[in-house]
């Protein structure tokens, strides 16, 4: 995505009034009780109103000082909270950052792309979601903290969702769960796989596998990676050659950022012992 596109027009008047406060308010943290669900990243969009929050935007950064170009700028992930409960501006648009399991209020959209936006996180939030963005912090040091967004128009919001990522943390991503996926190998880590069958009468069992790299000890691609599949933190087995191909890039782009690949998946018994499933997003060549 060009960093230099910006989708924000010239209205910067806040959500909020500017004389409701009188200057920065401490940090205002609210816990992430909705899953989250990552909009489309195809445009940039200013954040108004950080005046107030500049305490928040210093914890956010670390306090460290962000350069002058698109690479010196932090990266963050935003949260876009609806608030239509907001007694200055019932379109309200709440910008948070999301900081573990907690998100830190950081500024509010705009009055103008507020009233765009809303209605569409409020279908989301009835569906029990919040929607999250990349976001950049500026300034720091002698100057105003700052933040953007990248994200899409409002028209684009629901027409646009993530083709692989269904939720995404400040640490991990959870992968869209299109389709069925085999893991190789698990014969040889059933002493791993008996804590994940299935319990009595259950036919499967449901879990969340963590995806990583290992590398492969014998066969035709010897000395090649595969996608290792993990329960709890231990191996159980890799993808094929194949399906390592597939979606090798998908789990090294996410783990060049120190996130976490996650997906979901279910073990069954089968006359060869535990067996798992991965659920996967579509063949990422084939959107």
């Amino acid at each position: 995505m060009d960093p230099s596109f910006q989708t924000d027009h010239g209205n910067t008047e806040p959500a909020e009034p500017e004389d409701e406060y009188s200057g920065s308010q401490p940090p205002q943290f609210s816990e992430v009780r909705l899953r989250l669900v990552p909009l489309p990243d195809d445009g940039r969009l200013n954040v108004v109103g950080e005046s107030h929050y500049q305490e928040a935007l210093a914890v956010v950064a670390g306090g460290r000082t962000c350069g002058a170009t698109f690479d010196e700028h932090i990266p963050v992930v935003a949260v876009l909270v609806p608030e239509p409960e907001n007694p200055w501006d019932e379109n309200a648009v709440r910008v948070d950052v999301l900081m573990g399991n907690r998100s830190l209020k950081v500024g509010y959209l705009s009055a103008g792309w507020a009233e765009d936006y809303q209605p569409e996180l409020l279908e989301l939030r009835a569906e029990g979601a919040l929607g999250t963005c990349p976001a950049r912090v500026t300034g720091g040091g002698d100057k105003y903290y700052g933040i953007y967004l990248h994200v899409a128009r409002p028209e684009e919001l629901r027409s646009g969702g993530d083709p692989i990522v269904a939720e995404t943390t400040a640490t991990g991503v959870l992968l869209r769960n299109d389709w069925s996926c085999t893991v190789t190998k698990e014969e040889e880590h059933q002493d791993v796989l008996r804590a994940f069958a299935p319990k009595g009468k259950q036919e499967y069992r449901e879990v969340v596998a963590s995806l990583g790299f290992c590398t492969i000890r014998g066969g035709k691609y010897a000395g090649g990676r595969a996608i290792e599949v993990r329960l709890g933190g231990k191996r159980v087995g890799q993808l094929t050659h194949a399906m390592t191909t597939r979606y090798g890039e998908i789990v090294a782009r996410f783990a060049e950022k120190n996130l976490a690949v996650t997906c979901e998946a279910y073990t069954t018994r089968t006359a060869k012992g535990v067996e798992v499933e991965l659920r996967m997003p579509r063949d990422p060549k084939r959107f």
